[in-house]
C-alpha cells in the first residue's frame, strides 16, 4: 500500500512538473512571436523619406490599419510608433525578468500574466506621457512633422522600460500644476485621514526594508557601486545606504545609477580609458558632480510622532525629496525606525 502511494506521489509530481514546464514554454514562445511582431510593426509604420524637387523632404509611405489607410509621420501614425516603442521597452523589461528568473530555476507561475500584461502596461503609461509631451508640460508644444521621430521613440521605449520612473515623474509633474496653496487642499480638510494617520502605521519597518550596510572595516573606495545595483529589481527602485548603527548615509535611486554610469561611460570613451562598470567605486559615484545632494541632502525625517500629512510637509521644505524617515525624535543621527517614499504619502493623503 505504501509503495502505490509513493508510485502516486511521483506520478502527481511529474505530472505537475510536466505542466509546469510546458507553461514556461508557453510563456517564452509568447516572448518570440512578440519580439517578432513588433520588429515587423516598427519596419511597417516607420517613415520612409525622399527628397522632392525643392529639396524638401516628403513622406512616401502609407499603410493600412484595419482598412485605414495611414500616413506614417502623420499624427495617427506617431501615435502608432509611440505604441509600438513603448511594447518593445516593455517587451525589454519582461523578458530579462522572464529569462533570469527561468535560468536561476525560481519562476513563479503566479507572475504569468504580469508577463503577459507587461507591454500593454507600459503601452498605455507612454501614451500618458507622449499626451504630456505634446500637450506643453514637460517641452514647447510643436506640430508633428517637427518632432524628432528618434526622439519620440527613444522616449516612448525608455517609459515602456523603466516604468516605475515614468510614473514618478508624471507625479512630479501632477503635484507642480496642482499644488495647493496654503490653508487649501490637504490644510483645508481638518478631517482628512492622514492630519490622524501616524507615520507608525503606515511606514515600512526596518526589519521590511531592502537596504544595503556600509561595512565597518571598507571604506567608501572599496565598495563597488555593483553591490548596491545587484538589490534593485522590478519592486525596488531605491536603496537606502545605512552604516552599522543603522543611521541613514544615503538614499540610492536607480535612476540616479544610471545616469551615472552612462555620463561615466561617455567621459570615459571621449578620453580614451577603459571603462568597467563593475569597477566603478560608491567614492566615485558620491564625488560625481550633484550626486551627492541627491542621494545625501533630498531626505527628510520625522519624528515617530508625526502624521502622515506632516510628513508630507517636510518632504515638500526640501527640494527633489522623495523619501521621509522616521526616527525617534527626527533626527538624522539616530537609528531608522521606518520609511515613506513620495508615493506611499501620495497614496495616503488621497484615501
Amino acid at each position: 500500500m505504501s509503495s502505490t502511494n509513493a508510485d502516486e506521489k511521483k506520478l502527481k509530481s511529474s505530472t505537475s512538473d510536466t505542466y509546469f514546464k510546458f507553461k514556461v514554454t508557453l510563456l517564452g514562445l509568447y516572448h518570440v512571436i512578440m519580439i517578432m511582431l513588433l520588429i515587423y510593426l516598427l519596419i511597417k509604420v516607420w517613415p520612409n523619406y525622399y527628397a522632392g524637387e525643392n529639396g524638401q523632404q516628403l513622406e512616401t509611405n502609407y499603410f493600412s490599419l484595419f482598412g485605414w489607410s495611414i500616413q506614417s509621420g502623420s499624427e495617427a501614425g506617431l501615435l502608432l510608433l509611440v505604441v509600438i516603442a513603448a511594447a518593445l521597452g516593455s517587451y525589454i523589461h519582461a523578458a530579462t525578468s522572464f529569462v533570469s528568473y527561468v535560468g536561476n530555476k525560481s519562476l513563479v507561475m503566479s507572475w504569468a500574466w504580469w508577463y503577459i500584461l507587461r507591454p500593454f502596461i507600459g503601452v498605455a503609461l507612454a501614451l500618458v506621457f507622449y499626451f504630456v509631451i505634446r500637450g506643453g508640460l514637460l517641452s514647447v508644444n510643436t506640430q508633428a512633422g517637427d518632432i524628432s521621430i528618434f526622439g519620440i521613440t527613444a522616449v516612448a521605449g525608455l517609459v515602456g522600460m523603466f516604468s516605475k520612473q515614468a510614473t514618478d515623474k508624471l507625479g512630479e509633474v501632477f503635484n507642480t500644476l496642482f499644488k495647493t496653496k496654503e490653508g487649501e487642499g490637504d490644510h483645508a480638510r481638518k478631517d482628512k485621514l492622514g492630519d490622524k494617520m501616524s507615520v507608525t502605521e503606515k511606514m515600512i519597518p526596518l526589519n521590511k526594508i531592502t537596504f544595503y550596510t556600509i561595512p565597518e572595516n571598507k571604506s567608501l573606495s572599496e565598495i563597488k557601486l555593483d553591490e548596491l545595483y545587484e538589490l534593485l529589481n522590478e519592486t525596488v527602485t531605491r536603496v537606502p545606504v545605512l552604516n552599522e548603527k543603522n543611521i541613514l548615509k544615503y538614499v540610492i535611486h536607480q535612476s540616479i545609477i544610471f545616469k551615472f554610469i552612462v555620463e561615466s561611460g561617455i567621459a570615459a570613451s571621449d578620453s580614451s580609458k577603459s571603462f568597467d562598470v563593475r569597477n566603478l567605486s560608491m567614492e566615485e559615484f558620491l564625488n560625481y558632480p550633484g550626486i551627492k545632494d541627491l542621494v545625501e541632502e533630498a531626505v527628510a525625517f520625522v519624528p515617530n510622532t508625526a502624521t502622515i500629512l506632516e510628513a508630507k510637509e517636510e518632504m515638500e521644505k526640501i527640494n527633489n525629496c522623495q523619501d521621509i524617515f522616521i526616527t525617534k525624535t527626527g533626527n538624522k543621527e539616530e537609528e531608522v525606525i521606518g520609511w515613506l517614499t513620495n508615493v506611499d504619502i501620495t497614496k495616503w493623503l488621497s484615501v
